[in-house]
């Protein structure tokens, strides 16, 4: 099944709402009908809520954009002027231009091996709680798998595990930003902070939340760069720790289980 996108767009002006596809659609309606009234009832909108969406477009507008005629042999009528004419111009060009935008967009999202594997990454992100935004500083790739130093900040880096398709798929070179996600409980704790293990990475922090109930128990760690970082174990094993708010632990998690997005 292919994806679709649908979206709107707003011309502001001083950060008020100016031309939209209401209103637009309003001023057409008008010109179509040269009348509020009509134009209201075709929108199924009120009288009053026409002249509202009217007055705040004049207000914002260079020039009118709704003139109106009393009497006369028609009995009078509002018009829109030549000046909203091509205001409707425009933005039927600016729409017809954001609607192919949306569908490039989708076409890339439908692409086997292009960008549909970002947006994966990113239900992933959603659904993992630990999400760390790093730039890639070193890359060593052999045969089958990539191994990447991500750099969090200018004290703490960590190191990333994945196959050559996912990064050939992700475009990661040098430089590149991504973010470094992985479930809470890959996580693994310890309360003496100089405990190292060479294989994984390592993180120290200290813990700023514990939430538990009668079978687990999730800890919330804050590193020194103000990142926050959460594991999760089973009652047993946290009661083992003897750690409490405030205690300051070490992190290790492995590189294979780290999953890099890129958005």
């Amino acid at each position: 099944m292919q994806n679709t996108l649908h979206g709107r767009f707003w011309i502001n002006k001083s950060k008020h709402d100016f031309l939209g596809k209401g209103r637009m659609e309003l001023l057409i309606r008008i010109g179509e009908n040269g009348s509020i009234t009509k134009a209201a009832k075709d929108m199924k909108m009120s009288y009053k809520a026409a002249w509202d969406a009217i007055d705040a477009m004049n207000n914002l507008s260079e020039f009118p954009l709704v003139e109106s005629s009393k009497g006369g042999k028609g009995g009078g009528g509002t018009t829109i002027t030549e000046y909203a004419k091509e205001l409707i111009q425009t933005y039927t060009i600016l729409q017809e231009e954001h609607q192919l935008f949306l569908k490039k967009l989708a076409l890339r999202i439908d692409e086997k091996d292009g960008h549909i594997s970002l947006l994966k990454g990113m239900d992933i992100r959603l659904s993992a709680r630990n999400q760390l935004k790093v730039k890639v500083v070193e890359i060593h790739k052999s045969k089958v798998e990539s191994e990447l130093t991500l750099e969090l900040n200018e004290n703490n880096q960590l190191t990333a595990t994945i196959t050559n398709d996912s990064f050939d798929a992700l475009e990661i070179d040098i430089g590149v930003q991504l973010y470094a996600i992985f479930k809470a409980n890959a996580l693994t704790i310890n309360s003496d902070i100089s405990l190292k293990k060479s294989d994984v990475n390592r993180f120290i922090g200290k813990i700023t939340r514990i939430n538990r109930d009668s079978f687990n128990a999730e800890i919330i760690i804050e590193l020194d760069n103000k990142n926050s970082i959460c594991s999760t174990m089973s009652i047993d094993i946290f009661d083992e720790l003897h750690v409490g708010v405030g205690t300051e632990i070490v992190a290790f998690c492995r590189p294979k289980n780290i999953i890099l997005g890129r958005w």
